[in-house]
């Protein structure tokens, strides 16, 4: 009598179980059937909550070389001093700057890198470009620069060197010229 009523028990949980589990749903996943409030298909069906899903693209207004020739009339440069390894310049909005790696500036041909730069390297940064928009900072990709010390001042001298925003590599701005410092 026990295993029967034990049966009748589990037989009759397992089959409650199975009903209750084949209740219809609420689905209201947006699907190529779903129904709007208005009638229609598509769209959230929450419209006063917006969610986003994915990543956003990310662009720049950038959509041309340029080209920068620093140094001479209209640059203003910072002072710098024996032990420095920054040289930087101005003219108007826009900054160009040098940091060389591995210590203070010597007579030495530099390479240009767009990471930190470490002994026989340095890194040129650009702000405000001309002919790029404004807020743009640009950093070198590739080039060299020679440098010269002397008691006097410290002048980087460099041609054609490519400057690339960090995450884009189009379009670029062209450098060349100089900049001076003195103590």
């Amino acid at each position: 009598m026990k295993k029967v009523l034990l049966s009748s028990f589990v037989v009759l949980g397992l089959t409650a179980l199975i009903i209750v589990s084949c209740k219809d749903k609420n689905n209201n996943n947006i699907t190529p059937t779903y129904k709007n409030q208005s009638g229609g298909t598509g769209a959230n069906p929450n419209i006063n909550v917006v969610t986003v899903t994915g990543t956003t693209q990310v662009t720049h207004p950038a959509t041309e070389n340029s080209s920068l020739i620093v140094g001479g009339s209209g640059w203003v440069y910072d002072g710098c001093s024996i032990n420095n390894n920054v040289l930087t310049a101005y003219n108007g909005a826009t900054q160009v700057q040098i940091v060389f790696g591995g210590g203070p500036v010597t007579n030495s041909t530099y390479a240009f890198t767009s990471g930190i730069p470490t002994s026989g390297q340095a890194r040129m940064t650009v702000a405000n470009a001309p002919g790029q928009p404004d807020g743009i900072v640009w950093y070198s990709k590739s080039g060299s620069c020679a440098v010269t010390t002397s008691t006097v001042n410290t002048t980087a001298v460099f041609t054609s060197v490519t400057c690339v925003q960090l995450n884009y590599l189009f379009p670029v701005v062209g450098c060349s010229g100089q900049l001076v410092c003195a103590p």
